[in-house]
């Protein structure tokens, strides 16, 4: 245990120098003492408590939108979700881990999204949403995953995000409001920047 935490602490000073930071610098601010150790127990304590699951997945950017839904072998799709309205912009393949982060309140997009990038993450974009539904089929039988990566507007002019949720007919690829907020339940699929 006291090698992890001086590797920790390590990592955190390398991290702090490469900020620009002198040892001097370093130095003074760590004199505050008490008030700095709390404030860094209070975001260690925050990051541990919002509860999370890593999915590692391999990616291919190429594959066209029809053959990566047909990869998750769902039950029903819904009809917007085309190349057209959801164009990929990466190419290639990448191995990438999926983490579902979620909230333990209501939550607007705007504000799931603004999460991710504190946390060092974004939304997961189409491409990487339909590799963690196919490789991970089981997950969307517990509980919904939304992806904010990629979005849709419709004639309307309501933003649309695909998600995955099981009804009584099984596994669905489904459009969900932007607009609309979040509940409790739900997971947000991300990956790291």
């Amino acid at each position: 245990m006291a090698k992890d935490v001086s590797v920790i602490l390590q990592s955190l000073l390398a991290r702090v120098k490469k900020r620009g930071y002198s040892d001097d610098e370093i130095l003074r601010v760590a004199a505050q003492g008490d008030t700095l150790l709390d404030k860094f127990a209070d975001v260690m304590a925050e990051a541990a408590r919002k509860p999370r699951d890593v999915f590692p997945v391999t990616v291919n950017y190429d594959l066209s939108l029809e053959e990566a839904i047909k990869a998750g072998e769902y039950q029903a799709v819904h009809t917007e979700i085309t190349a057209a309205n959801f164009p990929s912009t990466r190419i290639g393949q990448a191995d990438v881990e999926i983490v579902l982060i979620r909230f333990d309140r209501r939550m607007a997009s705007e504000d799931v999204v603004r999460e991710l990038d504190r946390e060092g993450l974004r939304a997961a974009e189409l491409p990487e949403f339909l590799a963690f539904g196919a490789a991970y089929p089981d997950v969307q039988r517990k509980f919904s995953v939304a992806g904010l990566g990629s979005v849709w507007r419709d004639r309307k002019g309501y933003r649309n995000v695909p998600c995955l949720y099981e009804a009584s007919e099984g596994r669905y690829l489904d459009l969900h409001w932007w607009d609309d907020g979040w509940y409790t339940y739900t997971r947000f699929a991300a990956t790291h920047k």
